[in-house]
């Protein structure tokens, strides 16, 4: 997998919108898909950013341009959790799980789902 840079907020907005249409999706119905409002303007500058870092792709039909995206979501969410795992925890899984632990986002019942996927991966 090609290592791309990290997405800002915005961009990766926009782009979740895509991997979940699952199949070409035009900016207006983007647009209706984000949670937070965006101008056209604004929007058609996301997507020719998108376009510019090899994320997206524009099809033209017509009047209607529709993108489908470039990048797989699981390479993306791959390369960002291993991303995260190195900046802010030194490549630690443990330490990350104990963050999230004490923090308080994980539950008993996390820490059994956790444990039980692990079992499985040690089975092989």
């Amino acid at each position: 997998m090609k290592e791309r840079k990290s997405l800002p907020e915005s961009e990766l907005d926009i782009m979740l919108v895509v991997w979940k249409a699952e199949g070409p999706i035009s900016a207006p119905k983007i647009m209706e898909r984000l949670e937070r409002k965006l101008t056209a303007s604004a929007l058609h500058s996301y997507l020719k950013r998108l376009e510019e870092k090899g994320f997206l792709v524009c099809e033209k039909a017509g009047k209607t341009n529709s993108y489908r995206p470039l990048v797989v979501w699981e390479d993306y969410q791959s390369q960002e959790s291993q991303s995260i795992l190195r900046k802010l925890y030194a490549g630690s899984l443990k330490r990350f799980a104990a963050a999230l632990y004490d923090g308080g986002a994980l539950t008993g019942a996390d820490v059994d789902e956790l444990q039980a996927y692990l079992d499985t991966l040690k089975e092989g």
